[in-house]
């Protein structure tokens, strides 16, 4: 526990940790194939968190 009896968030045990392109689209309500299209993903295989982290800056880069 820190200061002020807030607890440290958990944080992933490596930048290596697959994201699954069924799941990132069942916890944004997206379906793959637009998730796929969007981010530019050829394949429907797992991203790391930090290839997924650079696809959305990627994509929100050329859109705003």
């Amino acid at each position: 526990m820190t200061a002020l009896g807030l607890k440290e968030s958990s944080k992933p045990e490596s930048i290596e940790t697959g994201v699954s392109l069924g799941s990132l689209a069942e916890m944004t309500g997206f379906p793959v194939e637009y998730i796929k299209r969007e981010l530019f993903l050829d394949d429907g295989s797992d991203l790391t968190v930090e290839e997924l982290r650079e696809k959305v800056m990627a994509y929100l880069s050329s859109n705003f």
